[in-house]
């Protein structure tokens, strides 16, 4: 009888504690917001909105019109990126997004849209953010479509 009103007890009290609320499309589009925002800021965006180890995917756009999908390597994205600040800052080079669609992936989210770099073009990427171990929202897959060649080592 005792174990009988234990598993009452705690069946109860797990139900009558609030629980966390799961991010909504809402906190997904201000993140990802603050992330464009803070990339087109030259700022180092990789410990504040990515987790620690993202999956990174260029699409590279070939010259005879087939793409290739290339998984780049974590310490290749973070060397790259920091080239690229410096560069992209020089020229002032930014990307924009339109057609931002956020919808459910799992548990997490995917930001679907067209990336519009400063030089021109226009690429479909996608992200998919959710929440880390600690309940902040991240960056856990990025894919761009690339017309740059060079992925494809």
């Amino acid at each position: 009888m005792k174990k009988i009103l234990v598993f009452l007890f705690l069946f109860l009290f797990a139900n009558i504690l609030p629980t966390q609320a799961k991010a909504t499309n809402e906190q997904v589009k201000a993140f990802f917001n603050a992330y464009v925002q803070a990339a087109n800021n030259f700022e180092n965006v990789f410990d504040k909105y990515y987790v620690s180890n993202p999956v990174i995917i260029r699409v590279v756009e070939k010259k005879d019109g087939t793409t290739q999908s290339v998984r780049v390597p974590l310490k290749t994205y973070l060397e790259e990126g920091a080239k690229g600040r410096k560069i992209g800052k020089m020229i002032g080079y930014k990307n924009n997004y339109i057609n931002i669609k956020i919808t459910p992936y799992g548990n997490d989210f995917k930001v679907s849209a067209i990336r519009v770099p400063s030089p021109g073009g226009k690429y479909p990427a996608h992200f998919i953010i959710g929440e880390d171990s600690s309940g902040k929202l991240k960056i856990k897959e990025e894919s761009m479509n690339t017309p740059r060649q060079e992925f494809l080592k």
